[in-house]
């Protein structure tokens, strides 16, 4: 079985899941500024299926996300993801995200997870209502 593809920066690193998905992972302590979005997107395209499926994003513990890409993640329609899983490890995390929920109020389904398990589990619903909306 071939190795993902992944894409890595100081802040992030990105793959396409062989389960269906894609994983963000932000690094401790990092914050995803607009040019590590910037350079994520075109790697994205050129080197992906660029397929839209759900993504199971990760806060490491201290990261964050700034508010500007917070803003892209919410609202742009050309984003290849069809859903958001966010798996959180802090209370600052929580708070974040609460504030990204109610504030943004995303376009696509996103939820908030305290144990990848569960985050995964809705990933695969989320990827069944992807297939059945398809057919």
């Amino acid at each position: 079985m071939p190795r993902p593809k992944k894409f890595r920066n100081g802040a992030i690193e990105f793959c396409e899941d062989d389960r269906g998905f894609y994983y963000l992972r932000i690094f401790e302590g990092e914050d995803v500024s607009e040019e590590d979005l910037s350079s994520l997107m075109t790697w994205v395209q050129s080197e992906t299926s660029a397929a839209s499926k759900p993504m199971l994003i990760e806060l490491s513990y201290g990261s964050t996300i700034s508010p500007s890409v917070q803003k892209h993640f919410a609202s742009d329609v050309e984003r290849f993801s069809s859903a958001d899983a966010i798996l959180i490890s802090t209370f600052a995390h929580k708070l974040m995200a609460t504030f990204y929920l109610r504030h943004y109020k995303p376009l696509r389904p996103t939820r908030v997870f305290n144990d990848v398990f569960d985050a995964l589990e809705w990933i695969e619903e989320m990827r069944h209502a992807d297939h059945t909306a398809e057919s």
